[in-house]
């Protein structure tokens, strides 16, 4: 049996993430590059890592050579990025032991360093980012100007090229059609809302990322501040709509969230969509105690019952029928044991 361990904030914050852009000064950046410089970059990056402390604690993964399924895989794990994909004959990742700090190669920029933890833990996650780019950064020259700050592909990222953001679940502030004024007040504050996996995704499982729009101009630490009181003052919100959607009829709210329960303990087709929609259910019983189980386990589940996941759990292809069987079979047999688990 698994024994999961509760992340801070958990009960409305999914995970924390940050991530750094950087590029080689003598290397050309990403639009101008060649095969021969993307090698060089991978060379670079993966010699700085083995030359240190960290060397046994990252592998080294070639996009190109893994398969279709794999790379989703580590979409839905959010240790890559769709955008790499696109790069994907001349991209790699160095990802860390417990999946914890991933460095792509050759995306929109040299690197893009990211580290990610369960819920409400920016300052540690950037703590994680900023050894990572200790480890990369030392002796080699990133694209620097003392007045525009880290250079990057793209403008918007440049100055301290660090974009921190907040994975939070929101059904109650969704329910009650709240979310276009948070999004319109974030905004305002110089902060962004998106879905699941980012720009142009959409908010399966009522997700939403919460994410700096300004690199330049302010602190790293500043911008760390601003998201964590950004995301406090909206967990807050969740929660007391979450209070008073309970207290308007406890019999109807927790009549709704236990039916997915069962649905999903006794579904034998379920598609990606059906089964954002119960896990959002599940997460929300547990988060306000109608069902005792690890929200940890419960998101873990959430990241197994992608596509990609099924499929390399499958260890081939698979149709939509069979993704939909495959799903429905993991849930019977995996949802009694995070529902019977030690917290």
């Amino acid at each position: 049996m698994i024994n999961y361990m509760p992340a801070p904030e958990a009960d409305v914050v999914v995970s924390s993430r940050i991530r750094l852009a950087r590029n080689y000064s003598d290397i050309p950046f990403a639009p101008k590059m060649t095969q021969t410089h993307a090698d060089e970059t991978i060379q670079r990056a993966a010699g700085r890592i083995a030359g240190s402390a960290q060397a046994n604690a990252y592998r080294l993964v070639y996009i190109a050579r893994l398969s279709d399924a794999e790379r989703k895989q580590l979409v839905e794990k959010h240790l890559i990025s769709y955008d790499l994909l696109n790069y994907k004959d001349r991209a790699a990742a160095l990802i860390s032991t417990g999946e914890t700090v991933s460095i792509m190669i050759n995306e929109e920029d040299h690197l893009r360093i990211q580290s990610l933890l369960p819920g409400l833990q920016l300052e540690k996650t950037a703590e994680l980012a900023f050894q990572a780019d200790d480890i990369l950064s030392g002796g080699e020259p990133f694209a620097f100007d003392a007045r525009w700050g880290y250079l990057t592909s793209c403008p918007t990222n440049a100055g301290t090229g660090m974009r921190a953001s907040a994975l939070i679940h929101l059904p109650a502030l969704t329910n009650v059609r709240k979310m276009g004024q948070i999004i319109q007040a974030v905004g305002k504050l110089g902060f962004t809302v998106r879905g699941l996996y980012g720009e142009g995704s959409e908010a399966d499982g009522n997700l939403y990322q919460i994410s700096n729009q300004v690199t330049m101009g302010r602190t790293e630490e500043d911008m760390i501040k601003g998201l964590l009181a950004v995301t406090d003052q909206i967990a807050e919100q969740e929660r007391e709509e979450r209070k008073k959607l309970f207290d308007a009829d406890p019999d109807v709210f927790t009549d709704k969230i236990m039916r997915s329960v069962g649905i999903m303990l006794n579904a034998r087709l379920m598609d990606g969509k059906e089964f954002m929609k119960l896990y959002s259910d599940l997460r929300l019983a547990a988060s306000v105690g109608v069902i005792d189980a690890p929200i940890a386990g419960i998101d873990q589940l959430m990241k197994d019952m992608q596509t990609g996941s099924l499929s390399v759990l499958a260890g081939r292809a698979l149709n939509d029928r069979d993704k939909m069987i495959l799903r429905a079979n993991e849930l019977r047999s995996r949802l009694p044991e995070i529902l019977n688990s030690d917290q």
